[in-house]
């Protein structure tokens, strides 16, 4: 990525006409401060993958910072807002969590993991939702190819499950 103000010498500034569309483009809300900034997809991806490989290996702290970078620069990324909201999630922000969740939900109705993290925290939290995002996360990813949409599945042979049982301990003998 480049810089978008470039120095010269001690006090003069030079932008470029591009960069100064960008810019106003910006302002305008048109485009993000990663397209002015000029990342692609390809270093997004790689910033995103070690947030991933740090949350698996449990650095919380420094998964939030590129996460929160991501989503600063690109606030319309829905994969990288529920990775924020996960690792929030994983650090006991569930506030933080859900409101990562739910805009990563906004850009993205069907994001696997932004379904089941989020139907979760709502079924820890005793709230009815949390049965529905569980079986949405299910529908989006009816496979099980990503970790989400496993832990969705198993949530619902689970609930599945101890549904079952209640039903047997409250049927007249």
């Amino acid at each position: 990525m480049g810089r978008v103000i470039k120095y010269q010498g001690d006090t003069t500034m030079e932008i470029r006409s591009e960069t100064v569309a960008r810019l106003k483009a910006f302002a305008r809300g048109e485009v993000t401060w990663a397209e002015v900034e000029g990342m692609t997809f390809e270093q997004a991806k790689a910033i995103a993958q070690v947030g991933c490989d740090l949350a698996a290996a449990g650095r919380y702290e420094e998964a939030r910072v590129l996460f929160e970078g991501l989503v600063e620069g690109n606030p319309k990324d829905a994969a990288s807002r529920a990775a924020l909201g996960t690792v929030y999630q994983k650090l006991g922000r569930v506030q933080e969590a859900i409101a990562e969740y739910n805009a990563a939900l906004e850009r993205d109705p069907r994001n696997p993991v932004a379904l089941a993290n989020r139907g979760e925290l709502y079924l820890r939290q005793g709230q009815q939702q949390g049965f529905t995002d569980i079986a949405n996360a299910v529908e989006a990813d009816p496979h099980g190819e990503t970790v989400a949409g496993r832990r969705a599945r198993a949530l619902v042979k689970a609930i599945t499950l101890v549904a079952v049982e209640k039903m047997k301990e409250a049927k007249p003998s």
